[in-house]
């Protein structure tokens, strides 16, 4: 018979490879979403130089108190100071975050933040504390602006409750208060991080636009790459051909598939220890 044209053999794909599990094989079938992710993990981690971490969690789920100690977890079994954080999350409790920032700080000596879909809210405040943020086509982030949610499940931007003279006073205060600690936050995670080098007036130009209900008009707002860079932000696009947005992009449908098929509520994940929270 004729050779095969070089084209049309079969190539070797993820995750094929010559070396067998070291667990045994019904432990290794029973965990195996988790394997093939950290396989996957590994194979960008070849391609970067850098350990990754993953914490992604399904758009019902809110950063909680859990979220730093699960990821100070994980960072426990990653060797180097230089980390990427590839992070999913639609925000949620600023405490939290700025735990989980400082944790951050404290465990590394500088990381980049992967947001492959979304990163809102709280979300952006920590993609903000990096060096750098990678970006693709499918990227966004959004207004770090706070919301109160009312009794009709309604979100009402604090800035606005906070100036409504027809509202309780302790609920004017309390509104304001959460802006106020907002601003705050994302000024100092600025001036020590991507913006370090900028004046102050600078900053808190970007603060003005993002952290305002008057900024984008609505706390959904896309921030895409192009927009992030118009404000200054420190960010890098990977095209949709690019070799390591193709990788990024296929552990995003991972998470995003297994974390609905199993009923995950958030992952958070790096090649070595793995910690996953329910819905």
């Amino acid at each position: 018979m004729p050779e095969l044209d070089e084209q049309k053999k079969p190539q070797p794909h993820f995750p094929r490879g010559a070396l067998v599990p070291s667990q045994s094989p019904k432990y290794w079938v029973k965990e195996k979403d988790r394997y093939l992710r950290q396989l996957l993990i590994g194979d960008i981690e070849a391609l970067t130089g850098r350990p990754l971490v993953v914490y992604f969690a399904q758009l019902d789920q809110q950063i909680n108190h859990t979220d730093p100690d699960d990821l100070s977890e994980i960072l426990s079994g990653v060797t180097g100071g230089d980390v990427d954080l590839f992070i999913q999350t639609p925000g949620g409790n600023v405490d939290a975050t700025e735990k989980l920032i400082g944790i951050l700080r404290q465990r590394l000596k500088s990381w980049r933040v992967v947001v492959p879909s979304w990163a809102k809210s709280a979300g952006t405040v920590i993609a903000l504390s990096g060096e750098k943020i990678l970006l693709g086509v499918n990227s966004e982030l959004g207004p770090i602006d706070p919301q109160f949610q009312g009794q009709n499940g309604l979100n009402i931007p604090c800035e606005i409750l906070s100036e409504d003279e027809s509202q309780p006073h302790h609920i004017r205060q309390i509104a304001g208060m959460a802006v106020a600690r907002m601003r705050q936050l994302a000024l100092s995670i600025l001036q020590k991080g991507m913006m370090k080098t900028k004046g102050l007036a600078e900053v808190q130009d970007v603060l003005a636009k993002i952290s305002s209900a008057d900024g984008y008009k609505s706390h959904g707002a896309v921030i895409d790459y192009s927009e992030a860079l118009s404000l200054g932000l420190s960010v890098e696009f990977l095209a949709p051909d690019d070799e390591l947005w193709k990788k990024l992009w296929l552990l995003y449908c991972m998470y995003d598939h297994d974390t609905k098929a199993n009923s995950i509520g958030r992952l958070v994940e790096g090649t070595k220890f793995s910690i996953a929270r329910p819905k």
